[in-house]
């Protein structure tokens, strides 16, 4: 007979409500994250493409890392607050900055500007892998003391 845990009975990775986390070194943005759950094995299906290998002659599966960015940062990224110029000017190179003079309040979160801020931020990219990280390590070890506890009694 198979041991009854809790992790066994209730997955709470499982779409959970997203969390609001500071950006750090702002005094502004903020961005809602939702933490990745059991998503990324299939993130990374979906994201392998046949690719041409010369030195093999044959087809191999290779991980589309683009694709994998794209649809994790879809699924985690669930809104934002507080984006504003200056904090843009610190997460990507602005082409012309004489646009910049005139704007005002907060750029708005859609899907584009989601794509836009993965795709050109390496800054706001890495710092939304390890943030995403750090929320999984955080469940499971709430998991894990639940589990304890509940095994206690």
């Amino acid at each position: 007979m198979e041991k009854l845990t809790l992790t066994y009975l209730v997955d709470t990775r499982e779409e959970q409500p997203p969390v609001l986390v500071a950006f750090p070194g702002s005094a502004t943005f903020k961005v809602n994250i939702r933490p990745l759950g059991n998503r990324h094995q299939e993130f990374v299906q979906e994201a392998t493409e046949p690719v041409w290998d010369e030195a093999l002659m044959k087809k191999t599966m290779v991980l589309n890392q683009e694709k994998y960015l794209q649809l994790f940062g879809a699924y985690v990224v669930c809104g934002w607050q507080g984006l504003t110029v200056k904090e843009l000017r610190r997460l990507v190179l602005i082409s012309d900055f004489k646009k910049l003079r005139k704007a005002e309040g907060e750029i708005a979160f859609d899907a584009e500007a989601r794509r836009i801020l993965i795709t050109w931020s390496p800054l706001f990219k890495t710092w939304l892998q390890n943030v995403s990280l750090n929320i999984e390590l955080l469940n499971r070890e709430r998991e894990e003391q639940l589990e304890k506890k509940f095994w206690k009694r």
